[in-house]
């Protein structure tokens, strides 16, 4: 226990001061108080009793100190008034108390090695010094992730998030010589919706981190796009943003495609974007290092690339969160609502993905590209267009097909097993457009990274995941059914031209979506409604005038069978009916039996197959028509269970399939038809042929035929 005490051993309790005379009211040890007069207070003498040995211990939170600078904590044990002292003069105290000291220390001087002592001081026996050094490279406060050489990743923050990775041969890591560290390498169509193959970084529970961002912060990133961009698409590829949020962006084509950091700021609450464009436009092959700064204080925000200032804008106000439940980052895309999918998806590599919490400054920036700058023009070739099946099934001296653009003769393949178990370096061949290598004898089944090597280059190029069987079926050739029509230029989804222009391309199948209104008139629609006008609750002369988006009125099922009877001659197509899910059963049934009935005086009968994803609409169709081909949608039964109702097709999403992997085997062993909805870019539809579908349905079937033409696997 500490006294403050007189040379006659008294504590200190008040202090007065009245005219010359100052009174010092005291309390003895014998707990009696005295009032002592005294002209002179220097003649008081003070001295601090310590009950023991006086101790004193210091701890730092941390033993490095930030480059961009910081606070650093400093815990304190003492049975006795404490004194410090720091050896440099940049670094100031942000408070201090009997247990504890904050000092801030500055943004790092120089590229030498910083190291800062603070001395801990009581009276002039007892001293502790801690030094602190600073760190040579950036460290990310908020989140760092790093990827690994398994395929998942790791964020080495001070959040410590949970970096989830969905998984797919659409996505792998691999040492990278130039920037000295595993890479995340990204296969997906740019800007095409992916349901894996992407990292997801939630921070929904992390308040403290939420807090952080809105106060001002720095993104960093080191990118590399890995196909040219044909797409009016936006491609993102360390975002969150859903209806607010921040990230870096390629916009779409309406937009510069120029490298773009844009957060939602706004001075009154609702969503305005801050589209902070670089003036660079990403070369496919090329390394950028990207900084976005938001800073809240000035109310604006910058763009740098390669340590330059290339953009700048105005974004005064507070940080707009994202929308509820897309609370996440994704490294390869941009969160969705539901937190299963990622939108706007990535092609080329991600090497770093990083959060500072406080907006830099342009030379803080530089630092940041001086500590992370890479070799440019150690990039030697790239390979674009790429198109390869994800998933397949071979047997040995089979004959697997990568195409692309870039090959050159005398590029050798190397087959990496993703579990590290094995390496070999199959026969490979370079042709028009394509390399093409024989599965080795000794292969085994499981995920592959496929890398092209090149005099002393090695390029990532895909991987794959092979079932190596003695006795394996060659893929299916599927058929391919445009979903809604072909939609293209100007020809509006379910309507009269998408119909003709799919028919003119021959497409399988032709799916259409049907309605009944009140009074019985079917209507082909896919909402159906417009703009709050419910088409199955009222007349069909209510809603007759209703115009689709190229001009043309909303078409009945009539106007469709009549179009199509009048190009039949001419084409092969058929017409895949899907009907929509109505209030009642009554209604439901009256949808199929006018349907069919039509179907029936109009003679196409063989030229129709129906779906639906009420099961009892797919039970009442089989009933009237036991041989039609029915497909059901819905995706909650087993193959074995919709067969035994007469229904010969399981018509699934692809996350049905992906959840249920062994359901399109099963559905084929059965004799069953596979389809598979909706599925737009050309690795989703290379991952189903490899995996045996009969049919794909989809908004691209141009690119789905392309490649149901084309010859990945020979024996």
């Amino acid at each position: 226990m500490r006294k403050i005490s007189l040379i006659a051993a008294c504590a200190l309790m008040s202090l007065t001061a009245f005219a010359q005379v100052y009174k010092l009211s005291v309390t003895k040890n014998d707990g009696q108080t005295v009032v002592i007069p005294t002209d002179d207070i220097s003649k008081i003498e003070f001295i601090e009793e310590i009950d023991g040995d006086p101790t004193l211990s210091v701890s730092p939170m941390t033993d490095v100190v930030p480059f961009i600078g910081g606070e650093v904590t400093i815990k304190v044990s003492a049975n006795c008034q404490w004194t410090y002292t720091v050896d440099n003069s940049l670094v100031t105290e942000v408070s201090k108390s009997k247990n504890q000291l904050v000092l801030k220390f500055p943004f790092k001087p120089s590229s030498d090695d910083v190291k800062y002592t603070v001395t801990f001081k009581y009276g002039d026996n007892l001293s502790k010094q801690i030094t602190l050094s600073q760190a040579v490279t950036p460290t990310a406060d908020l989140l760092d992730v790093v990827f690994k050489e398994d395929g998942t990743a790791e964020d080495v923050s001070p959040m410590a998030h949970d970096v989830i990775t969905q998984k797919s041969t659409a996505l792998m890591t691999y040492y990278n010589d130039i920037h000295k560290r595993y890479v995340a390498n990204y296969r997906h169509s740019l800007g095409a919706g992916i349901t894996s193959g992407y990292y997801r970084v939630n921070y929904k529970p992390n308040d403290e981190f939420i807090t952080r961002v809105a106060d001002g912060c720095t993104f960093e990133s080191i990118m590399m796009l890995g196909d040219k961009d044909p797409s009016d698409l936006e491609v993102k590829w360390f975002s969150s943003m859903q209806a607010g949020g921040i990230g870096f962006i390629l916009p779409g084509h309406s937009r510069s495609k120029n490298i773009t950091f844009l957060p939602n700021i706004s001075t009154s609450g609702s969503s305005n974007w801050c589209w902070t464009h670089s003036k660079v436009a990403p070369e496919v092959g090329k390394y950028y290092h990207v900084v976005g700064v938001w800073n809240k204080e000035e109310g604006k925000t910058y763009i740098y690339i390669n340590g330059e200032l290339s953009g700048t804008a105005n974004a005064p106000g507070n940080y707009v969160p994202v929308s509820t439940g897309a609370e996440s980052f994704v490294i390869g895309g941009d969160a969705e609502p539901n937190q299963t999918a990622a939108a706007s998806a990535w092609n080329g590599d991600i090497v770093t993905a990083r959060i500072y919490d406080a907006p830099m400054t342009a030379d803080q920036v530089a630092r940041l590209w001086e500590a992370s700058a890479f070799d440019q023009s150690a990039q030697s070739f790239t390979v674009t267009d790429l198109q390869y099946m994800s998933e397949c099934v071979v047997g040995a001296g089979y004959k697997y097909n990568i195409y692309g653009n870039g090959f050159e003769s005398g590029d050798a393949i190397e087959l990496q097993k993703a579990d590290g178990s094995l390496t070999l370096t199959p026969d490979a061949t370079v042709g028009d457009g394509k390399i093409t290598f024989v599965i080795p004898a000794e292969m085994t089944s499981g995920t592959y990274k496929i890398i092209v090597k090149r005099a002393a280059s090695n390029m990532p190029l895909c991987a794959a995941e092979f079932t190596v069987s003695a006795t394996p079926v060659s893929p299916v050739v599927p058929k391919i059914i445009a979903h809604r029509g072909e939609h293209i230029d100007g020809a509006t989804e379910n309507s009269i031209a998408s119909l003709k222009k799919a028919m003119d391309s021959n497409y399988y199948g032709i799916e259409l979506d049907v309605w009944i209104t009140t009074d019985d008139k079917l209507i082909v629609h896919h909402d159906g409604q417009v703009n709050g006008l419910v088409f199955y609750q009222n007349t069909y002369d209510r809603i007759k005038n209703v115009k689709l988006s190229n001009g043309e009125n909303l078409p009945t099922f009539e106007n469709f069978i009549e179009t199509f009877k009048s190009k039949m001659d001419s084409s092969t197509s058929k017409l895949i009916i899907e009907f929509k899910t109505h209030t009642t059963t009554e209604r439901n049934n009256k949808a199929v039996d006018l349907a069919m009935q039509m179907v029936e005086e109009a003679g196409i009968k063989d030229r129709v197959e129906y779906i639906a994803f009420s099961f009892d609409n797919c039970k009442r169709i089989v009933s009237k028509e036991p041989d039609a081909m029915v497909g059901y949608l819905m995706g909650d039964r087993a193959p074995a269970s919709v067969l035994a109702a007469g229904i010969r097709s399981v018509d699934y999403s692809s996350g049905v399939y992906n959840n249920n992997p062994s359901w399109i085997k099963e559905a084929r062993d059965l004799g069953m038809i596979v389809n598979v909805w909706t599925i737009n870019s050309a690795i989703d539809i290379l991952k189903f042929i490899g995996q045996g579908v009969d049919y794909i349905t989809t908004d691209a079937p141009a690119l789905a035929t392309e490649l149901s033409e084309k010859k990945f696997i020979e024996e």
